[in-house]
């Protein structure tokens, strides 16, 4: 009894000294923002933070601003460095660089701006180096140089020159501006003067690098590379005689910063280095354990109690005030978590690559760590590792094995061994899972000696329990459960019961079986189960159930020496904490952290101690100090803010508020109401940028909004930063944002108002102009209305009138329409008998051409028998009868009175060609006509006694005097000439 309440007060020191101390098991998380993400110089002078929560960074290009989404540069009046930060109570923040110090106020925009003091200097002072530090307190401003002192009170600027030229940095500590001075000591500034520190000259020959509050009013001296000294507030200066005074020598102290109960060292070599009061280090972080490099330049602790680390190439966040730590590659651990265990101060962590471990102790110098070393012969997968009977009993991919001396000996040749199991039904016995079956194991001596398979059961056998009555249940992963009861030798499966999904289980995926409070306890694809053996089937577990989402499928249950059940459901994590009265409260919240990094189906929770609590995790191991979480609050109030809120009108962006808003110079949260703008009509569409001023696991934060005067209710949570509306119209809006972090807090409400003006046709002015035009109309329309009436009138008799025209002309049109076709029916009748005659005309040369032709044949024998008649009375009447003959041939030779006719039927034909061609002769104008009766070559030829080669030269004769070309047909030219 005496012991355990040794134990119990021992564990309650540690968990008080807990409370107030950063966890030194492990890494802390680290966020690296790099040079690339926010886009400016590498090295980074000094870190502040105001009461918004937005960071603020003294860059080598000016002030960074970051609120946990957005990164903004502010540049300085001159451009230089922004070489020192301070903020006072106010908010206000203050900005030394060179040549120039001012501070940051919000602009017209609402964006922050650099505002700069150097108008309010003396002349004499206005040329200075870098302000290297800022001190605020209740008496003003201390902007410091290494050659003067600028005091900053009541709006003007007070300059105290430095003893001497340059000094070291100054210091303000327990409300005392120290100033060292090389070669001389150390001076106090009192009453605008410096006064030399008696006994101070002990210090004058180190480069002091800060002077932060001690215990007991007294004052701590942080040296470069010279030691540590205690300032006792008069003229004592003592060493402190820390064992980590050889570590910060050898790699020159930088930067130091006081926390609640610890200081936070930064060096120019070796990272950053947390000591508590006693100098007892208590962690240390370096680039091989996460920061981007070893060159710590500014040291923040923020409103959440976490380090901000300005380096010399990167800014890191590193989350000291958390009750999680890391255990991965970084201290040693390479691959996935699987397993862990706690025996005799030794931390044993198993992983996808092998086993290690280490001496452990809650209390360890992180300058000099333990090393973790992986164990001989366990090198590759590791499932399990369980203390049993004072035994380290190892399940492996390779097989089982047993830990003596921290090296694995086998147990026996088989291979991929899950778990072990002590049988309680059968003491002295355990049962080996494995890939395909089970083992079995006795403790012989002391010492556990394979038996034999167990035959009549092949199946996988990762997860396993024991019942009171001695059954063997083993959970398959997607087949269902299985009842084994062994025989008596334990040599056989003598019976085998399955179940699945027609057993009460969803389905027959998914199902677990674990132990809680002795009891079994199954769990499926969704629910919580226990079996009822009456009726040999599986009912909801009421007690457990209701703790649970209904539909939720839970992974793991584990129950820890207090009682307490942590489990794993779906991605979240928790554990159900105990109560006095057997109840159970849920806690889980605190474990968002977690979410999604549990190894699915091999998920590991380890509670050994107030202190001790390892989860498996894809990257290692986690360490979560259950105590630690009673120094944070994570119910801690935090803001969002609407960072900017702008006009995409006309496919540009124009930037309507930065999101910052002052009164009376100040930063305050909220928009004052006389910076409500009023927005023309053609910014009507606005986006929103906002973000929560949260560094813990930002990508996890959730978002709602609403924009009052246009919806209803709330968004659904959402990770974007930005919200756009389009079209608005006219009125008073509200937009309102909120957020969620990890851990289920929501943040304070931002909140934007604007006004959209009406467009000018829907402004009062315009409503005005609408009543006046409607009278007007009204006049205008009675005039009109009687005016059309009139003119209707008019229209009507115009009508008539068009009536009767229109009548009168459709007569009119009949008369001509028959007039037309009596002269087109004259006109057939004409064409006809111009045919007719034509006909007429070709006949009667038909005809004359054959009695011509008679004719002339009639003439030739009578000049035949002319010749041939020798009596001269019948001579003489043949000759007369021949000279009748040739009268009558040259009667019906007798041209003209063909040609009278044939002008009168064609027009004047012989007439027109003869004016018109006066070249040609009597015979081309005989051709012509007979051309334009259509006649035949041959015709032709017999009417003008021609070959018919002749009429062809003819036809060429007159083509050539008329100037026809070979294209142009002459017989189709005469035809319509």
């Amino acid at each position: 009894m005496k012991k355990l309440s040794v134990l119990l007060l021992f564990l309650l020191l540690q968990c008080c000294l807990a409370l107030a101390q950063v966890k030194n098991e492990g890494i802390p998380y680290i966020k690296n923002y790099t040079q690339k993400e926010y886009k400016a110089a590498p090295q980074n002078w000094d870190v502040v933070q105001d009461h918004r929560g937005v960071m603020y960074f003294g860059n080598s290009f000016g002030v960074l601003e970051f609120d946990g989404n957005h990164w903004r540069q502010i540049s300085l009046a001159n451009r230089t460095i922004a070489r020192s930060l301070a903020v006072d109570k106010a908010g206000r923040i203050y900005v030394g660089g060179q040549d120039d110090f001012g501070y940051l106020q919000p602009d017209s925009q609402g964006l922050m701006s650099y505002v700069s003091l150097k108008q309010k200097i003396a002349p004499q002072y206005r040329s200075f180096d870098d302000v290297w530090k800022i001190y605020t307190s209740d008496e003003g401003i201390f902007y410091c140089t290494v050659e003067a002192i600028y005091h900053l009170q009541n709006d003007k600027v007070k300059v105290y020159r430095a003893p001497a030229s340059p000094t070291g940095f100054p210091f303000f500590v327990l409300n005392k501006l120290l100033v060292p001075v090389p070669a001389k000591g150390i001076y106090e500034l009192k009453n605008e003067k410096f006064v030399l520190i008696p006994g101070s000259e002990k210090m004058a020959d180190y480069v002091v690098v800060a002077m932060l509050p001690y215990k007991d009013g007294q004052s701590l001296v942080f040296t470069e590379e010279d030691g540590i000294f205690v300032y006792d507030g008069y003229s004592g200066f003592t060493p402190v005689n820390w064992e980590v005074e050889a570590f910060l020598n050898k790699n020159k102290v930088y930067t130091a910063i006081s926390l609640p109960e610890e200081y936070a060292i930064g060096t120019a070599h070796d990272g950053l280095l947390i000591v508590d009061q006693e100098g007892v280090p208590r962690q240390h972080l370096n680039r091989e354990k996460g920061l981007q490099n070893s060159n710590v330049r500014s040291i923040y602790q923020d409103q959440a109690g976490n380090l901000w680390l300005g380096l010399n190439n990167g800014i890191d966040y590193v989350e000291t005030n958390s009750a999680f730590t890391l255990f991965n590659a970084k201290n040693g651990v390479l691959g996935t978590g699987y397993t862990s265990l706690l025996h005799n101060n030794t931390l044993y962590l198993g992983t996808n690559d092998g086993l290690y471990y280490k001496a452990w102790s809650n209390a360890e110098n992180p300058l000099h760590p333990a090393p973790f070393k992986l164990v001989e012969n366990s090198h590759g997968q590791v499932y399990n590792l369980q203390k049993i009977n004072g035994k380290l009993l190892l399940s492996h991919h390779n097989g089982p094995y047993e830990l003596i001396n921290n090296t694995a000996r086998r147990l026996s040749g088989h291979r991929g061994a899950w778990m072990f199991m002590p049988l309680a039904s059968h003491p002295g016995y355990v049962v080996c899972g494995t890939y395909n079956g089970l083992l079995l194991y006795r403790f012989v001596d002391g010492q556990l000696v394979f038996q034999h398979k167990i035959n009549g059961f092949e199946e996988s056998s990762r997860v396993m329990e024991e019942d009171k009555e001695g059954n063997i249940w083993v959970a398959h992963g997607y087949k269902g459960v299985y009842r084994l009861r062994l025989s008596e030798q334990l040599d056989s499966v003598r019976q085998l019961r399955f179940y699945d999904e027609r057993a009460g289980f969803p389905s027959s995926l998914f199902i677990n079986v674990f132990k809680i409070d002795g009891k079994l306890v199954f769990t499926g694809e969704r629910g919580v189960y226990k079996y009822n053996p009456r009726s040999d089937r599986f009912e909801p577990h009421e007690e457990l159930g209701k703790l649970f989402d209904r539909e939720q499928h839970i992974r793991k249950l584990t129950q820890d020496s207090e009682g307490s059940i942590w489990f794993s459901a779906g991605d979240e994590m928790g554990v159900l904490k105990k109560r006095s009265n057997g109840s159970y409260e849920v806690e889980k919240n605190v474990f968002n952290k977690l979410q999604g990094k549990l190894i699915g189906g091999f998920e590991h929770m380890m509670h050994y101690n107030p202190l001790n609590v390892l989860i498996g995790i894809d990257e290692g191991f986690v360490h979560y100090h259950p105590s630690y979480l009673q120094a944070k609050s994570l119910s801690k109030t935090f803001y969002t803010l609407i960072r900017k809120v702008e006009s995409n009108t006309q496919a540009q962006d124009s930037l309507l508020s930065g999101g910052t808003y002052q009164n009376a110079g100040l930063v305050v949260l909220h928009q004052p109401g006389e910076e409500v703008p009023e927005l023309p009509y053609g910014l009507n569409s606005l986006k929103f940028t906002y973000g929560a001023i949260s560094y813990d696991d930002i990508d996890k934060v959730r978002y709602q909004y609403y924009l009052e005067g246009l919806d209803e209710k709330w968004s659904t949570w959402t990770a974007s930063l930005q919200k756009e509306y389009t079209n608005l119209r006219e009125g008073t809006y509200t937009f309102h944002v909120r957020a969620k972090n990890i851990y289920d807090k929501q943040s304070e409400e931002a909140t934007y108002t604007f006004v959209v003006l009406p467009p000018w046709y829907r402004s009062w002015w315009a409503y005005v102009g609408y009543a006046v035009l409607a009278v007007v109309l009204l006049l205008l329309t009675k005039y009109m209305v009687g005016r059309h009436i009139h003119h209707t009138k008019l229209r009507l008799q115009e009508e008539k009138e068009k009536a009767l025209k229109l009548k009168e002309a459709q007569h009119m049109e009949e008369v001509l329409l028959a007039e037309r076709e009596i002269i087109r029916l004259n006109n057939e009748k004409l064409e006809n008998e111009l045919l007719h005659k034509n006909k007429e005309l070709t006949t009667s040369a038909v005809h004359v051409m054959h009695n011509v032709e008679a004719v002339h044949k009639v003439r030739d024998q009578l000049h035949e028998t002319i010749e041939l008649v020798s009596c001269k009375d019948t001579q003489k009447q043949l000759k007369k009868l021949l000279k009748s003959v040739e009268e009558e041939i040259k009667f019906e030779n007798n041209w003209e009175q063909f040609e009278l006719h044939f002008n009168q039927v064609h027009q004047d034909f012989l007439k027109r060609l003869r004016e018109a061609y006066p070249d040609l002769t009597h015979r081309d104008l005989k051709l012509c006509a007979y051309l334009r009766l259509n006649l035949t070559s041959k015709e032709v030829a017999s009417l003008l006694k021609l070959s018919l080669r002749g009429v062809e030269t003819s036809r060429y004769r007159i083509r050539k005097k008329m100037n026809l070309g070979q294209e142009v047909n002459l017989t189709e030219f005469m035809l319509h000439y």
